[in-house]
Order: structure tokens, then sequence, then C-alpha cells
């Protein structure tokens, strides 16, 4: 599905509702038309979360480009909860985050990826496993599975990459044994596995790091930090 197109008048009356709604989370759904339509959040705690009546979603069906809701005081990104919402309406979503008189620049999630290279790195959305997945959707055709997850996970008992290869399809392989479309993970001042990347042709690392651009760099630097060599069951050869 495309990214949503924000027209100026658009991102100003979701910037007002945001600033206007304060403390509590805005909501309201971008229409295929490129308006906005501000919703009753309808939540137990509308600070902390937003539900958008049901009357909302029948009465505008076929027209919804995307689910829109601010976050107050931060974050200014997806939580697990936001991206297991987008996974489940099935449509791009568009959060902004405010104090009350600034709003951030809106971050806009689960349409068409973007190119794999030079993005820059926001969690939940251009991470290091969003460029995994984008990877094989793009390169292999293969849909890997989005595992919703909250900023820093690992330190917080998480241990999601060593949970969710199999369920995505890949099995481990020796660490000597890498092919290119191979994925590898590293831990990286954490006490699990919490960074991956996909190898490419010619000794090249894919990956995505924490305040970085994503980029292609050469593996062996990197080689002393891998605990897991993934290789997905539908890992042939391709060209990278």
């Amino acid at each position: 599905m495309p990214i949503p197109a924000l027209i100026p008048s658009a991102l100003a009356a979701i910037a007002a509702d945001a600033r206007a709604r304060y403390p509590q989370e805005s909501c309201g759904l971008l229409l295929s038309d490129g308006g906005y339509l501000a919703c009753p959040n309808v939540a137990s705690d509308p600070r902390t979360a937003f539900v958008i009546p049901v009357d909302f979603w029948t009465a505008h069906a076929g027209q919804v480009a995307a689910v829109v809701h601010s976050h107050p005081d931060g974050p200014d990104h997806p939580t697990a909860r936001d991206m297991a919402g987008q996974v489940a309406t099935d449509v791009p979503w568009v959060l902004v985050a405010t104090d009350g008189e600034t709003v951030s620049a809106p971050i806009v999630w689960g349409g068409d990826p973007p190119p794999l290279l030079g993005r820059s790195f926001v969690h939940g959305v251009t991470d290091c496993y969003a460029l995994i997945r984008d990877w094989y959707r793009l390169e292999r055709g293969v849909t890997l599975p989005e595992f919703p997850r909250d900023a820093e996970w690992w330190f917080s008992g998480g241990d999601l990459y060593r949970q969710g290869f199999a369920v995505a399809g890949f099995a481990a392989v020796s660490l000597d044994d890498v092919r290119p479309g191979d994925v590898v993970l590293m831990q990286v001042r954490s006490p699990v596995p919490n960074h991956g990347g996909v190898l490419l042709d010619d000794g090249l690392l894919l990956h995505h790091l924490t305040g970085r651009l994503s980029r292609r760099e050469p593996y062996g630097p990197w080689r002393r930090m891998v605990t897991h060599v993934l290789r997905h069951e539908r890992g042939e050869t391709a060209p990278c």
C-alpha cells in the first residue's frame, strides 16, 4: 500500500488537533481525498491511548488512507501497541509527538518501504529489523512477520530476534557457512542479540544502527560481534 501524501492543509489540521487535545492523545483518519477527519478518543485513559469509535470507521469505509494519532510528551516513535494496531488495521499510520505547543514532524509507517540505503533511524519504522524485512520483501519476494516492539526491548527482558527467527522462517547455520541473503545477528552493548543485518555479495553487510543512516559496509569488522547466522527456508542465493 502506498504511503499517503500529507498535503499542507492536512498537516496543519493534524498539528492543530494534537495541540488542542494535549495532554490527551488526539486521533483521526486521513482520508483518500487528502483531508484529515478528527475523531473522538473514547479510550478509558485518553492520556495514554486512543480508540476511534467504530461508527467513524464504517461511515468512511473504503476512504481511510491512514490512522493518525499523537503522543503527548512523546515518544516520537511508535510503541509496540502502535505497531500492533497498524498491523491489525492494515493501513498506514501517522504519528506526531507534542508538548502542547510544538508538534514533531509526522512519522508514517505501514506502507511501501522507502529505499534501503540512506534511511534515518526511527525505532519500529526504519530500524535494523525493518531493513531486514524490507530487503527480503524487495529482493526475495518474501514477507517476514512484523514483531511489535518497544524501544530498547533488550533492556526490559526481551529477546525478540532469538525468539522470533524460527517463526519468520529462518534456521541457524554455522557461523562460518555464510552466503548472500543470510541474516546475521549481533550483540551490541546488550545482554541478548539486538542488532541484525543482511549479508550481500562481495563481503558486504547491509544494516542500520541507531543514530546512523542505513548502509552497506564490509562485513569483516562486524564478524567478531556475530552470535548467529540465519538462513531463510527460501534462502536460495539471488543477486544482491
